[in-house]
């Protein structure tokens, strides 16, 4: 599933792979706050310091982890919860 392929000269990541935990937090804080506040905060962040350390590379469409980032976006949008989240692993 997360067989990464060729395009031209670029190598392209298909799947979702889930950050470590420590990353995940982060990753899935930022999706939340950006599902309920918009994109403008996403930028923000990318425009500070902040954006430019290892904790937020989830921002940037070239991180491996970009692709869990947006999909726990639309995750939240769609009205899903982190209680929703710790129910299913129960």
């Amino acid at each position: 599933l997360n067989q990464p392929f060729k395009t031209g000269t670029t190598m392209v990541i298909s799947g979702i792979i889930r950050p470590p935990p420590d990353i995940r937090a982060v990753a899935d804080r930022t999706a939340l706050f950006v599902s309920k506040n918009g994109r403008a905060f996403e930028i923000k962040i990318l425009n500070s310091e902040k954006g430019k350390t290892p904790k937020f590379a989830f921002l940037h469409e070239t991180s491996p982890f970009h692709a869990y980032y947006e999909d726990r976006i639309r995750f939240y949008e769609e009205g899903g919860t982190d209680e929703d989240e710790q129910k299913k692993k129960e």
